[in-house]
Order: structure tokens, then C-alpha cells, then sequence
């Protein structure tokens, strides 16, 4: 049986092998080891576990999305049966909201994707530094180019960061607006001299 975080190991092993047969100093080695790679596995740890979690509540809105209405149009003459698949349609209904707001409420989908870009951009931009090439062809050496390749790493890290911090500020604006919303239905519809259908 394969281990559950096979591919993450073999990132590691492989990119550990790669930084020490680089020649920069051990303290730039150091550096690379605790901040490049350390942030790039947790990167690809988390791009991981937001893309299960999206594809499971994914799944099962749209799958009990699909099955609700088949199950409700299902009549029974056992009214047993019947009892049975109703509070299992209700069962179901309810997992299928809870899926759709859990999903909506932590972003998941929005989570995995962004994560994985910039898993992505630090992956390839280390090809280019361990190969000298791209933004660092103009380098003779990894100990001239590391400086630069030091900076692009925090540089895609803070554009991480900073992308969150944007998701977060969106989310909070769209729950006022949403907040906002719901008291103006609530006020609107118990202001007085409004008559009801059974007056």
C-alpha cells in the first residue's frame, strides 16, 4: 500500500538531494531547506487537502442535488415505505445544504487553487534557479544567483499571502452586504400596516 503522503516525501527527498549538491554555502542551503522547500511542501500539503474537501462537498451537493427531486416525485402505496423515503429525502436535503454552506463558508475550490499556483510558481522557479536559466541564466554561479532566487521566493509568498488577505476582505464585505440585507427583508416585512393574507 502506497503512504499516504508519497508524493510530498519524494519532493522532499528529491529537492533536499538537489540543494545539497548545489555549491552555496551551508548557511544559504540552511535557508533554502527551511523556507523555499519547508513552504513549498506545506503548500502542496494544504493545495491537497482543500482539493478532497472540495471535491467531496462538490459531490455530494450535486449528487444529492440530482437525487432529491427523483426521490421526491417517487409515490409509494406503502405507506411505510413511503414514511421511510421521505425522512430519508429530508436526511438527505439537509447534508446537501450543510455540504453547500460548508463549502461556500471556507472556500475550498478557491483555497486549492490558490494554493497550488503558488506551489507551482516556487516549483518552477527553483528548475530555473538549480538549471541557471530563465531569470537566472545571466548568473555564472547559484551562490551569485541565490540572493535573487531568495527574493522571488518571498516575493510569490507575499503575493500568496497577500491573496488571502484579499479573499478574506471579500468574504467579510459579501456577509455585511448579505447581514445588511436579511434585516431590510426582516425590517420590510414587520412594519406595521402591512395586511397578511388571512386578514
Amino acid at each position: 500500500m502506497a503512504r499516504k503522503n508519497s508524493y510530498q516525501d519524494y519532493l522532499k527527498q528529491e529537492f533536499t538531494e538537489l540543494i545539497d549538491g548545489l555549491e552555496l554555502p551551508d548557511l544559504q542551503k540552511r535557508f533554502m531547506k527551511s523556507r523555499w522547500l519547508d513552504q513549498l511542501l506545506w503548500l502542496e500539503g494544504r493545495a491537497n487537502w482543500a482539493s478532497k474537501w472540495s471535491t467531496r462537498l462538490r459531490l455530494t451537493t450535486i449528487v444529492g442535488g440530482v437525487l432529491i427531486p427523483a426521490l421526491v416525485s417517487l409515490n409509494f402505496n406503502d405507506n411505510q415505505l413511503g414514511k421511510r423515503i421521505g425522512w430519508f429525502t429530508f436526511g438527505l436535503s439537509q447534508v446537501v445544504a450543510i455540504s453547500a454552506a460548508v463549502e461556500e463558508y471556507f472556500h475550498f475550490g478557491d483555497k486549492y487553487t490558490q494554493h497550488r499556483k503558488t506551489a507551482e510558481y516556487l516549483k518552477s522557479d527553483a528548475w530555473k534557479f538549480f538549471q541557471l536559466s530563465g531569470a537566472y541564466q545571466e548568473y555564472p554561479d547559484h551562490t551569485q544567483a541565490y540572493s535573487t532566487f531568495a527574493l522571488r521566493v518571498e516575493q510569490f509568498l507575499q503575493e500568496d499571502v497577500q491573496s488571502f488577505v484579499e479573499l478574506a476582505k471579500e468574504n467579510a464585505k459579501q456577509e455585511q452586504q448579505q447581514d445588511k440585507q436579511d434585516k431590510q427583508e426582516h425590517k420590510s416585512s414587520s412594519l406595521p400596516g402591512k395586511v397578511s393574507a388571512s386578514d
